[in-house]
């Protein structure tokens, strides 16, 4: 089981993540307040500040609205984020504040927090994570950053961990079709999406803003991290952020034989990675705003690989060059016609090296370069009070190139479609959508695929039966898909041309309720309960034929389970605040390709029958404490669920304090984390072994 650029043209390649643009949230600052104003506290709020004759930002709970204007008396408001309560399908939210109140350094440690997801994760900081939603695969899980996907033509997954968290404001997982009906149509497709909205500059008195990170941790790890933020006039403004990751990754592990256990070092595990972004928005006319990005990350790790039979050797490398521009303009054309446009093109490049026997030459050396161009435009309508109706077309050309001999540089067209529409009353809210994808193909060598057509509908209610209440009843039907990989199709002989996509049928029925603890000042209370059946169909496996092994459409997967997830939050005087929060999800995903094969009605790989995490958060006058537990139970690396494929479950625990200062008008912020204290050794991946107990410091200056 080695983890190889080779493995990647089956499914498991290190991704150049493009980062994109889209109008996002923005944070309030208070020059009087003694900390930073939580997102929290301003829950679902306006927040109020007056400034004489300055110039600020204006904000509405609309995530696409930002407008500079030059006010006597001004107004700033924070994005409302998404009620879990209120939504017809489900979704779940980790805003700035829950970020914060959790005292997560990744991102991905923050969406492991959430319900129905699983994240395979092959260790250390430069592994390698994706995101599965109720077992559907990472490939229908779309993974968006301000509202335009991020893709990966050769795999078709997204590895979330080449994000940086620092300035991310919002992280919104929608399963099945959100409420949010405004967007491209490309994020329509999906099974399930992955949001994440990054922040956006808010100015005081002063024109400029400073923010300043250091993370220092263990096995060598180190994370500088530099914002600068400048007011460009009264209707522009300027960003720039970079920062750097490097690690050794030699973290211990212990390796069970079955007689004796002994100690050993990671190694081949070290990481290297600069990572660099622009960003200019304003206003054009009276309602039109204009953002423009431009990011690049340039890395180099370590590919450790699998450990079996204490097999330490690796010489894996692989070097990573990715880059993107992106425009965004956004204007409401009279009262009732909004317009929204997007251009990007995106160039990822990786190469990879490896010294081995097995090669002729002792060695091998692949370069792979993807290539997009993205466009899209959407409108919306709104003829009457609750009603909005709106069209998108997206179109993207992507390409592919590798050094390999055998590669057939393949390009693919495709086109997307959207109509939706939604209803939102008093007590019933109501969303449909209609998305259509035409893809075609060329090659330059051999057949192309031929062109395919696929149809996505999806229809979500939500009920509000009590006036009395806040309890809600929802229900959501969606037809997802994914189409084949450059992988599925093409790699070597493997490679399957006449691949279908993937269809997967949602059905979800759910209840939530929100509501106040006693005196409304006393605390709240927020849950949601949601069962759901999949249905998976034309799943795309690799099977064996006479000679080879070959990607098929045979696979058929029944997934039935549940998702919890409860917050709850306390006053304790005026000073003191405990927050708890919990999900758990079960996951009944079973394989239903052959009643025949031994695998009948097993459970799918890497699929945990149960999973869960905890949160417990005080916030107090002098420390800031949170302790996380997050709990996964057996799964199997292979279909056949027997006891050598089996990878035991494990809990996880975390504890992280913070204290906040103010010095001389500068904002400090010391954070100090204890990431899986009880040295628990296990794997997510099996074969691939995660750090046990380490350590995280943390420095934030901001001016």
């Amino acid at each position: 089981m080695q983890y190889s650029i080779r493995a990647f043209f089956k499914g498991v390649t290190p991704l150049a993540v493009a980062l994109s643009l889209l109008p996002a949230t923005l944070f309030a600052r208070n020059n009087q307040q003694k900390t930073e104003p939580s997102l929290l506290q301003r829950r679902d709020a306006v927040a109020i500040h007056r400034q004489n004759k300055d110039t600020v930002v204006v904000h509405s709970p609309k995530r696409d609205t930002v407008i500079v204007r030059q006010l006597e008396e001004s107004r700033i408001t924070s994005v409302a984020k998404p009620s879990p309560t209120l939504q017809s399908a489900p979704v779940q939210v980790v805003d700035r504040s829950t970020i914060e109140r959790l005292g997560v350094q990744e991102l991905h440690e923050a969406v492991k927090n959430l319900a129905g997801v699983n994240i395979r994760d092959y260790g250390g900081i430069g592994g390698i994570k994706t995101v599965s939603i109720r077992s559907l695969g990472a490939q229908h899980t779309a993974v968006s950053y301000d509202g335009i996907a991020v893709s990966d033509i050769q795999s078709g997954q997204v590895d979330i961990g080449r994000f940086s968290l620092d300035n991310v404001d919002m992280i919104t997982l929608s399963i099945g079709q959100s409420d949010e009906i405004f967007k491209s149509a490309r994020m329509f497709a999906s099974a399930g999406t992955l949001d994440i909205t990054s922040s956006r500059p808010v100015f005081g008195d002063c024109g400029t803003n400073v923010t300043a990170r250091m993370k220092a941790g263990s096995f060598g790890t180190y994370n500088p991290s530099l914002l600068l933020e400048q007011r460009l006039g009264s209707r522009w403004a300027l960003g720039a952020n970079a920062d750097w990751v490097t690690s050794k990754g030699d973290y211990p592990f212990i390796i069970d034989n079955g007689r004796e256990s002994e100690l050993l070092l990671r190694k081949n595990s070290d990481v290297n990675t600069l990572r660099a972004e622009i960003n200019l928005w304003g206003s054009i006319g009276a309602s039109g705003k204009f953002s423009l990005k431009a990011s690049g990350l340039s890395g180099e790790r370590g590919l450790p690989g699998s450990v079996i039979l204490y097999n330490q050797d690796a010489f894996e490398r692989l070097w990573d060059k990715n880059g993107f521009v992106q425009a965004s303009y956004n204007t409401a054309l009279g009262e009732k016609w909004d317009l929204n446009g997007v251009l990007k093109y995106n160039y990822s490049r990786s190469k990879y090296y490896d010294e081995s026997q097995r090669y002729p030459l002792g060695f091998v050396e692949d370069l792979y370069t993807q290539k997009e161009y993205y466009g899209s435009i959407a409108t919306r309508f709104k003829p009457a009070k609750g009603v909005e109706l709106t069209f998108a077309q997206d179109l993207f050309y992507n390409t592919l190139d590798a050094s390999i001999p055998e590669c057939p540089f393949p390009e693919r067209m495709n086109s997307l479609t959207t109509l939706a529409g939604k209803y939102q009353g008093s007590s019933v809210t109501v969303v449909a959508s209609l998305t259509n994808t035409y893809i075609s193909e060329k090659v330059h060598k051999g057949d192309p695929a031929p062109d395919r057509n696929n149809l996505s509908p999806a229809l979500s209610i939500s009920w509000k039966p009590f006036k009395a209440t806040n309890l809600r009843v929802r229900a959501s039907y969606k037809r997802g898909f994914r189409a084949p990989t450059f992988n599925d199709l093409y790699y070597l002989r493997v490679g399957n041309t006449n691949l279908k996509p993937e269809r997967a049928d949602q059905y979800n029925l759910g209840l939530t309720w929100s509501g106040t603890l006693g005196k409304e000042e006393s605390g709240w209370l927020s849950a949601t309960l949601d069962g759901y059946y999949n249905n998976v169909e034309d799943k795309i496996v690799a099977r064996p034929t006479l000679f080879i092994w070959k990607m098929m459409n045979i696979g058929k997967v029944r997934i039935a389970g549940a998702d919890l997830s409860v917050t709850s939050s306390v006053r304790l005087g005026n000073d003191h605040n405990l927050i708890l929060s919990t999900n758990a999800s079960y996951q009944h995903a079973v394989d239903i390709s052959d009643p025949e094969s031994k695998t009948w009605r097993h459970q799918i790989p890497y699929t945990p029958r149960i999973s869960g995490a905890t949160n417990l958060a005080w916030s107090n006058p002098w420390l800031n404490l949170s302790y996380i537990i997050s709990f996964v139970g057996d799964k199997y690396s292979l279909p056949l669920n027997v006891e050598r494929n089996l990878i035991k479950g494990y809990a996880e625990h975390t504890i992280s304090a913070y204290r906040d200062f103010r010095i001389h008008g500068v904002f400090l912020r010391l954070q100090g984390e204890m990431i899986n204290f009880t040295n628990k050794m296990y794997d997510i991946i099996q074969y691939y072994p995660m750090p046990g107990r380490n350590f995280r410091l943390t420095l934030k200056i901001k001016i």
